[in-house]
């Protein structure tokens, strides 16, 4: 009875284990494919749940949570605009809490987590490479080619978001290196800062602007948090900082993507002004003008793309306000605010920020480091100013909500 169990158990966990290291490969091909790829791991992991009757994750503490924040999602649902356009996302979202639990059964098991972090560092070193070898020759090494010739793709072709998938694996990938060698010799240090510093370069190769940005406050807060080697680190934030300066002003692909934002660059006009041109500023005015029709529950999840047709937001004082239709405000504070009102946003921006404050106290107790990089990109995608993907949409929401169960993985196993 013993083996059968065991066994039971090893086939179970070796399908979740291929499932979890195949979801990067998958987002690199389509969402699809890693939607398909999630499904699966769910599949999987109910079945082995109810058949070894352990579903011992259902009473875990942060269960709930989430839970509540998908109670949120289905009363959002109902007072939608077009229900046809929040049914799949409101009431699918509960994939995302299973996949959650899924992840972290896989990282339970050691001989999973020797594998599954450095196939993470493989994959993040590959993009890394892929990054470079195609700002310098035009195409990834198998012959995909950027769309924008001031953009870098990689393996996602036409898909101009390699920055947000480097990032957040390579935050993970950093956090695993500093962990492993934090009590091995100062080489080992200088080793994990080259690498860094090497990632920070390649996302700002990518000319994405606001992953640029991001990747490098996520950095900066790693570095100062994370090492204790004080000498090396002073040097290295003193390279980190000057690093984005020589990309800057050695390329001109890259000076042409932030230059237009500068006032120096548009003649005799203010910050102000230039915001006001931009069709981020649209977005905006858009977006926060919905939210003062719905304050309380806003207009539905993913009835922005359509509730901005209406002509009353059709303020001509912004240069681009023809432009200020899309699928998603490009800001996530907005986003939440006339997609889900002040109700909606606090309940969802409460079950986030308690789990983050539990899973800090946790690192300052603890100190996993790996822990810590799973923080740091979580809070990334709620940093306030800098233009975002939709919380909801499935390339970004994977992303998040893998590292969000890595995160959650080390507040219930230290």
């Amino acid at each position: 009875m013993l083996v059968s169990k065991w066994s039971n158990y090893t086939f179970y966990n070796n399908i979740l284990l291929i499932l979890v290291l195949a979801l990067p490969i998958g987002l690199l091909i389509s969402t699809g494919v890693s939607e398909i790829i999630i499904i699966c791991s769910i599949f999987i992991f109910l079945i082995y749940s109810v058949t070894d009757k352990n579903i011992k994750w259902i009473d875990n503490k942060f269960f709930y949570l989430l839970m509540v924040l998908w109670f949120s999602l289905l009363i959002n649902f109902f007072v939608s605009e077009n229900k046809d356009l929040s049914l799949i996302r409101s009431l699918g979202f509960i994939k995302y809490i299973i996949y959650v639990f899924a992840i972290k059964f896989v990282l339970d098991n050691k001989t999973n987590r020797s594998i599954f972090f450095p196939f993470l560092s493989f994959i993040t070193l590959l993009i890394i490479f892929d990054i470079n070898f195609e700002y310098i020759t035009k195409k990834n090494i198998l012959g995909f080619q950027s769309s924008d010739q001031t953009r870098i793709a990689s393996f996602l072709g036409k898909e101009l978001k390699i920055a947000h998938f480097l990032l957040g694996f390579a935050m993970i990938s950093i956090g695993y290196y500093f962990q492993k060698f934090k009590e091995k010799s100062s080489r080992f240090i200088i080793i994990g800062y080259t690498f860094t510093l090497l990632l920070l370069i390649s996302i700002f190769l990518t000319g994405e602007r606001a992953n640029s940005i991001r990747a490098f406050i996520c950095i900066l807060f790693f570095i100062i948090i994370a090492t204790n080697h004080l000498k090396f680190k002073k040097i290295f934030i003193l390279i980190l900082i000057i690093s984005p300066l020589i990309i800057y002003f050695s390329s001109e692909r890259i000076k042409s993507r932030y230059d237009q934002y500068l006032p120096s660059q548009q003649g005799n006009i203010n910050f102000l002004e230039i915001y006001k041109n931009s069709h981020h500023a649209a977005h905006y005015y858009t977006a926060f003008e919905i939210f003062k029709s719905h304050p309380f529950f806003g207009v539905g999840n993913k009835n922005f793309r359509e509730e901005c047709l209406n002509e009353k937001y059709n303020n001509k004082s912004y240069k681009r306000i023809g432009e200020r239709c899309s699928t998603h405000p490009h800001q996530i504070y907005l986003e939440l605010l006339s997609e889900h009102g002040i109700i909606g946003t606090v309940i969802i921006l409460f079950v986030v920020f308690y789990t983050v404050l539990l899973s800090s106290y946790n690192f300052y107790k603890k100190k996993n480091l790996i822990q810590l990089s799973a923080i740091i990109y979580v809070m990334s995608v709620f940093l306030p100013f800098i233009p975002s993907g939709s919380f909801f949409t499935s390339f970004g929401a994977t992303i998040f909500w893998f590292n969000f169960a890595i995160m959650l993985f080390y507040n219930d196993n230290n």
